[in-house]
């Protein structure tokens, strides 16, 4: 038997569905993890392929290419994200200052966007640098794209070089020299530490948080960010390299998919980066990490692990797209994306979406 009333029908549905959906709408952008950033790898290929970073739909929120100078391609200068300058070693430090604080004032001519703390610098609301890596792996030599230098010789520059760009008027947030995830980085780290005290009892090396770096297993890692947060527990951690190296496609896929849920829950990890922002064979690959760390395949096409880092299909990214292609693999057709206001697959607003529109029909079909 039909009730007497369709509207009561579709108005006690819609009371029901209203009092189970969750009545909150996030950002369109950086659905997938406010932590998650790009480090920038330089190669031949890099500045096309880097474009499908900064498509409007990319949650990355952060980028840094082991430089003081934003880019190099146009489209990483442009972007709306924020830039994590570097002062890679102490051999360059007074350099990367000197540009560090051009940017900041103007003077260099290169917007710079996202939200940092008041700098004081000049060059309008774009022109903003929160936060500055230094003194990439200096227990490493420069062969593997470490910066070489002695604990002694890098707390002197640390203390007479970086450290200024703490105080007005940059106000910056600094993180001390990021080691090797070893115990030749540790020791480093407590060598470096000692140093600063001998030479600046008062205060040793302020810093405002850490950089770590790590190639190995799930176990390891996870363990590694634990003894740094031990070393500095007041502090927040940056990933701002880690992969597992050498492994075949299943190892890395495992420890990809079991590393970044890790990072996005653990509270003293403020930010991460995957290191694997390059080809996967060819001049661009990377030898010792090997191919299946690789955001792109060997045309420049997002591996699965490229399209998973930038949030898979529910931020619009597919395996096989490339920088130039609108969705999907070169031999599929191109996907119609939804306005930006529409809810996104599989949510609560979805699913509320589909069953108003049941119960429109079902409403109007008692009308008829």
């Amino acid at each position: 038997m039909r009730p007497s009333n369709p509207y009561q029908i579709a108005t006690t549905i819609l009371t029901l569905l209203l009092s189970i959906v969750p009545l909150s709408h996030g950002a369109a952008t950086n659905s997938t993890s406010p932590k998650r950033g790009l480090c920038y790898i330089a190669t031949d290929n890099s500045a096309s392929d880097s474009n499908i970073f900064t498509r409007p739909n990319s949650p990355l929120t952060w980028y840094y290419n082991y430089s003081p100078w934003p880019g190099p391609s146009g489209s990483l200068t442009q972007w709306n994200t924020e830039f994590v300058p570097m002062v890679h070693s102490a051999k360059d430090a007074a350099a990367s200052v000197d540009t560090i604080k051009s940017i900041l004032n103007g003077s260099a001519g290169i917007p710079i966007a996202g939200a940092g703390r008041n700098n004081g610098g000049g060059g309008g609301g774009r022109n903003r640098i929160s936060h500055v890596l230094t003194f990439n792996e200096p227990d490493g030599d420069t062969s593997s794209g470490g910066s070489d230098s002695s604990p002694e010789h890098a707390a002197q520059v640390y203390i007479d070089t970086v450290l200024p760009l703490r105080a007005a008027p940059y106000n910056l947030q600094i993180s001390p020299p990021a080691t090797t995830g070893s115990g030749n980085g540790l020791d480093w780290l407590r060598s470096f530490n000692t140093s600063c005290f001998k030479l600046r009892p008062a205060g040793g090396c302020p810093f405002d948080f850490v950089a770590a770096h790590w190639y190995g297993d799930f176990a390891g890692m996870a363990s590694w960010l634990g003894t740094l947060h031990d070393l500095y527990p007041a502090k927040p951690i940056w990933v701002t390299e880690f992969a597992i190296p050498s492994a075949d496609e299943t190892a890395t896929t495992s420890f990809f998919n079991e590393s970044l849920p890790y990072l996005d829950g653990l509270a003293y990890v403020a930010r991460y980066a995957w290191f694997g922002a390059f080809r996967s064979s060819g001049d661009d690959a990377n030898e010792w990490t090997g191919q299946e760390v690789s955001l792109f395949d060997d045309d420049g096409r997002l591996t699965l692990l490229g399209a998973e880092y930038l949030g898979g299909e529910k931020d619009g990214f597919r395996e096989g797209e490339s920088a130039s292609s609108s969705s999907g693999s070169s031999n599929s057709a191109a996907a119609v994306a939804p306005p930006a206001w529409f809810p996104a697959a599989n949510s609560p607003w979805s699913i509320l979406c589909l069953l108003l529109t049941w119960s429109v029909a079902t409403t109007s079909s008692w009308l008829l």
